[in-house]
């Protein structure tokens, strides 16, 4: 009998952890062998079941857990991570693609075809929801996607620092720093710092 892949599956929604883990179950190919409903109980898990798949739904409590790929596939370099999230919005899909996932998946999509999808990315396709499609046919939205510089920023005003502190942490004057967010603030639709996070969040930018 051949070796079955281990799965973690990662989803804070007790209903739809269920129906998945049933699907993937189901297949004599895949088996979930752990459960996270928290960012901070993933880590753990990979290093307990060494898994062959993370299936992974983006917005679960905790960190953002797009900011966790690239780690989570430097220590584990066979992992192959796949989204199986609600996310369609354009900022989030090329987001999760530059962590380097392996497949995005959406949970509009049919569960049947679970399974055979994740067949092709451990064959080493990388495979990206049917529904998808019209994102990747049209150029991104102006005022959504922010540059790496952009992030930087986003990011440190995130955690409380001032205009003078970002600008001493990436190189640039307080002064340039505040046109960056002033941009940002334009772009976002917002008028205060605290909106303009929001909403960063919100496209899971930082």
């Amino acid at each position: 009998m051949s070796h079955k892949k281990k799965v973690i599956l990662v989803e804070d929604h007790a209903v739809t952890r269920v129906g998945v883990k049933h699907v993937v179950n189901s297949s004599p190919d895949f088996e979930v062998v752990g459960e996270a409903e928290h960012s901070a109980q993933i880590a753990p898990l990979l290093k307990e079941k060494d898994p062959d798949f993370l299936l992974l739904d983006l917005r679960i409590p905790g960190e953002n857990v797009l900011n966790m790929v690239k780690d989570w596939k430097k220590e584990f370099p066979n992992l192959k991570v796949v989204t199986l999230t609600m996310l369609d919005e354009q900022p989030i899909v090329h987001s999760a693609i530059e962590a380097g996932v392996d497949g995005y998946l959406l949970k509009s999509d049919d569960l049947g075809s679970l399974t055979k999808n994740l067949t092709d990315i451990a064959a080493g396709k990388t495979v990206y929801s049917k529904n998808l499609k019209l994102i990747f046919n049209r150029k991104p939205q102006d005022g959504k996607v922010a540059n790496k510089k952009e992030k930087q920023i986003l990011t440190l005003l995130g955690q409380g620092k001032t205009y003078q502190e970002i600008g001493t942490e990436i190189g640039l004057s307080k002064r340039t720093v505040e046109y960056h967010v002033g941009r940002l603030k334009d772009r976002f639709n917002s008028k205060t710092v605290a909106e303009l996070i929001g909403r960063a969040k919100e496209q899971m930018l930082i």
